[in-house]
């Protein structure tokens, strides 16, 4: 018969291999997650969009085909308008000259001296087509901006010839159409999701309200330093003097190498931030001096659903213009409240 002492030996030996076994895999188990982690952070980091089909799947967006069966079925019942009327830069400007400023209902927007992208083109035709024939839309190029300046800005001609590069200067005019016209500017990746005049009380009027009013919109939390963007501007009536806010912070700023290393700080969204806070700041000011002229910054869901920074990682797949899952049907789906939504092609990078 073995020994007591012999048998507890083997059993102790048993039991330290067995242990020593598990750990092992544990520790081989371990390893092969973090690496697995380390792998699919690492593509992450490559491909911010290698995990779309997984997690698009996870919130149950419709498929393309769906969604363009419910769109046809809608589009019969649509009440969207019979489509604005297009003129130039020039028209408006001549109309202008004989006081016969079309203005609350104009859709402004800009683009070089070239022709559209395609889909450039059938976003300003969604505008087109979310309006009626009281609305007059305007497709204002570079030459046509500085004839602008030069005629009703001179004093701003000078900055304005001076900014480096071209999208400095299409965003410093798209304050100038606000303040010489009204009506709305969107930038060409912007796209209406219904009927925005049904949401401004302003555009179903044709003369202005007693108080003049300025709208522009914001987008994800208020610290980040874009999150007003100059995307969408819209105003009541020519004349708001807000306008002027952002043409005179050029106007100082513009030589100034802290301000103009990147357009968003000098005439885009940083830049517009800033104007907007001080202009809240003065309220008090200029309502006790009888200026009855208004800012609303309209909330996110509204005119900037989808931000470029902070949206979850489907919305970031599905509405990324870049994103090789772009699927404009899917994108619209996901924000079924909104106004408007913005593509963000981020194409000031290539003026």
């Amino acid at each position: 018969m073995e020994p007591l002492w012999r048998r507890n030996h083997k059993n102790n030996r048993r039991l330290i291999f067995r242990l020593s076994l598990l750990f092992s895999l544990l520790l081989l188990f371990s390893t092969g997650w973090i690496y697995i982690r380390y792998l699919r952070k690492t593509q992450e980091n490559s491909d911010p969009f290698a995990r779309c089909l997984e997690v698009i799947a996870d919130i149950g967006v419709p498929s393309a085909a769906e969604l363009d069966r419910t769109t046809i079925a809608a589009t019969k019942q649509s009440t969207m308008g019979t489509g604005a009327r297009e003129i130039s830069a020039n028209q408006l400007m001549e109309l202008l000259e004989r006081g016969e400023n079309p203005g609350p209902r104009i859709l402004h927007q800009s683009w070089k001296n070239e022709p559209l992208p395609d889909y450039f083109e059938e976003w300003s035709m969604s505008w087109k087509r979310s309006l009626n024939d009281t609305w007059v839309y305007v497709l204002w190029r570079d030459a046509d901006n500085r004839k602008l300046v030069e005629a009703y800005y001179p004093t701003y001609l000078e900055a304005y010839d001076s900014l480096s590069r071209e999208i400095y200067r299409v965003d410093m005019v798209r304050n100038m159409y606000m303040h010489r016209f009204g009506g709305i500017y969107a930038d060409l990746d912007l796209v209406p999701l219904g009927r925005i005049q049904d949401h401004l009380p302003f555009l179903s009027h044709r003369t202005p309200g007693p108080v003049s009013m300025a709208y522009v919109g914001h987008m994800g939390e208020d610290s980040y330093e874009h999150s007003i963007p100059n995307a969408f501007m819209a105003s009541s009536a020519p004349g708001h003097p807000f306008w002027f806010v952002p043409l005179d912070y050029i106007k100082v700023h513009r030589t100034d190498p802290e301000y103009n290393k990147q357009p968003e700080s000098l005439t885009g969204p940083v830049a517009l931030k800033t104007c907007v806070k001080e202009w809240e700041k003065e309220r008090s000011q200029r309502l006790d001096a009888g200026e009855f002229a208004e800012i609303t910054v309209l909330p996110n869901e509204k005119i900037y659903p989808f931000s470029w920074y902070d949206s979850p990682l489907p919305h970031q797949c599905l509405c990324r213009r870049h994103s090789p899952h772009f699927n404009e049907p899917r994108c619209k789906w996901l924000y079924p409240k909104s106004w408007t939504i913005t593509f963000w092609t981020h194409s000031w990078g290539f003026f």
